[in-house]
């Protein structure tokens, strides 16, 4: 290996790791959310940031450990339109539940 390919290793290491670092913090967003304010008033807020965070963790996902980051700008769009809609969808569940009970 040169030490270029070794430069590259260690680079392509130190992000995947500030990655997995920030996929941890957003799950504890997320659990902090949910279990801050529960089934109150408050739950919508709660399930919207629990969502949101989980968009940012699955655009890490596809962009760091599944590369997408070096895709062209239409691939990104398409995933991250499709994970909006599947979150949007999650959400409009969770409020259309909430006006039922």
């Amino acid at each position: 290996m040169t030490d270029k390919a070794i430069e590259d290793n260690a680079a392509w290491s130190r992000r995947l790791t500030r990655a997995w670092v920030l996929l941890v913090a957003l799950t504890l967003v997320s659990l902090g959310a949910v279990l801050g304010f529960g089934a109150t008033e408050a739950g919508i807020a709660a399930a919207a940031v629990a969502l949101a965070a989980s968009f940012y963790k699955a655009r890490l996902v596809l962009d760091h450990f599944l590369d997408l980051r070096r895709a062209e700008g239409g691939w990104r769009g398409v995933f991250a339109a499709m994970l909006a809609v599947i979150l949007g969808g999650l959400m409009a569940t969770y409020v259309a539940a909430g006006m039922m009970g």
